[in-house]
C-alpha cells in the first residue's frame, strides 16, 4: 500500500493514474495535508509513502519525522518542487531514501516504487 501526499489534487489523482497501470496490485490512498495523511499512516500497514515538503500547515519533512518518530515501517520518498540541496540533506538524515525533483525526476518514481516494493 502506497500513499502520496501532495496538495496539488490534480498531481496525486494523476500520479495514481500513471502508477496503477504499473502496479494493478497496490492499493494507492492520497492526503493533502499532514493532518489528512496521519490516519493513513496510524491505521493502513503502508510500504511507501511519497510525500511533498510544501503542504498546508504543518510540512512533508514533519510527516516524515511523524513516520520515523512512530517507528512505522513505512519507506519515504520525498517529491518535491522544492529541491534545495538543505531540504536535500535534511530529509535524508531523517530517513526518507530518496529524495526527488518533480520536475527533472519524475520518470524514477516507477522504477524507485518498484524497487521499493520488492524489498
Amino acid at each position: 500500500m502506497v500513499l502520496i501526499v501532495d496538495d496539488n489534487v490534480s498531481y496525486t489523482e494523476r500520479m495514481v493514474e500513471i502508477l496503477s497501470e504499473d502496479f494493478q496490485s497496490v492499493r494507492f490512498y492520497t492526503a493533502a495535508s499532514f493532518e489528512d495523511a496521519v490516519p493513513f499512516i496510524d491505521s493502513i500497514d503502508l510500504q511507501v509513502a511519497m510525500l511533498d515538503i510544501n503542504l498546508p500547515g504543518k510540512s512533508g519533512i514533519d510527516l516524515l519525522n511523524y513516520i520515523k518518530n512512530n517507528k512505522k515501517p513505512c519507506r519515504v520518498i520525498m517529491i518535491t518542487n522544492q529541491a534545495f540541496d538543505s531540504y536535500r540533506r535534511k530529509c535524508l538524515e531523517l530517513g526518507a531514501e530518496h529524495f526527488l525533483d518533480k520536475t527533472s525526476d519524475f520518470e524514477k518514481i516507477p522504477v524507485l516504487l518498484a524497487e521499493m516494493l520488492e524489498n
